[in-house]
């Protein structure tokens, strides 16, 4: 009896244990899980990396709006360096920080348009680097998510974008990476368009939660090389790719 109820707690651990990491994994950030997925699974290098945020605001109808919403940002945020511009019917804000310890560079931005009898306003957030560390980790976890409490009044859009390169050099065609990358994130492939050195996938996985079309695809992916033999490059990207490849 002593030893079946020993068992018991300690199969009782065990599945509280699992059931703690498995909340952990799911509440990990877009980014975190793509990096942790492809470093533990693929041997590649990652290069550029970027968080940003976006909402559309209903707060400005005039430039003196406008203007009010600049001076509150940038009594938030005092370090970062600003910069504004004004146009007939376009204003712009936009505002940069780098930290000089991560090399992690944030940005700011704010731009209102006259589109026929009313204004149409943006808010964009930016977290952005070269590489992947503990440091980018903590921030993400962390200063990000505190930013945009800040910053946004509702639920902004997020897109994450990962570029990198496959360090093998084994004479793969593109077809076998890209099914590679897409079984990584079980993912179904929805849309195509591939070449001998290139390639892009947009599909539907269910690890990823933000969606840009009504078809629910929420990821994207790109490799291109330049020959048999040569690295290969790749851009991950959710719900899309944000950066030029």
């Amino acid at each position: 009896m002593k030893k079946t109820l020993t068992y018991i707690m300690f199969l009782g651990l065990i599945l509280t244990f699992l059931g703690n990491s498995s909340s952990v994994a799911k509440n990990k950030s877009d980014i975190e899980k793509i990096i942790g997925l492809l470093e533990s699974n693929i041997n590649i290098e990652i290069g550029d990396w970027s968080v940003y945020a976006r909402e559309k605001t209903l707060m400005i109808d005039t430039r003196k709006d406008f203007n009010k919403e600049v001076k509150k940002l940038q009594r938030t945020f005092p370090d970062f360096t600003w910069t504004t511009t004004a146009e007939e019917e376009k204003w712009t804000a936009t505002a940069t920080y780098v930290d000089p310890q991560t090399n992690l560079t944030e940005s700011l931005h704010l731009m209102s348009t006259q589109e026929k009898s009313h204004i149409v306003s943006y808010m964009i957030y930016e977290a952005k680097g070269h590489s992947w560390n503990a440091d980018y980790s903590t921030f993400i976890e962390g200063d990000f998510q505190d930013r945009k409490k800040v910053i946004f009044r509702g639920k902004p859009e997020t897109f994450t974008c990962i570029k990198g390169t496959f360090n093998d050099n084994i004479d793969t065609v593109l077809t076998s990476k890209s099914i590679k990358l897409l079984d990584l994130f079980q993912a179904k492939e929805m849309e195509s368009i591939k070449e001998s050195h290139f390639i892009s996938v947009s599909a539907k996985s269910n690890m990823f939660t933000e969606t840009l079309t009504h078809e629910s695809l929420n990821l994207q992916i790109a490799l291109r090389t330049d020959g048999l033999g040569e690295k290969t490059t790749f851009v991950v990207g959710t719900p899309i790719i944000t950066f030029e490849y």
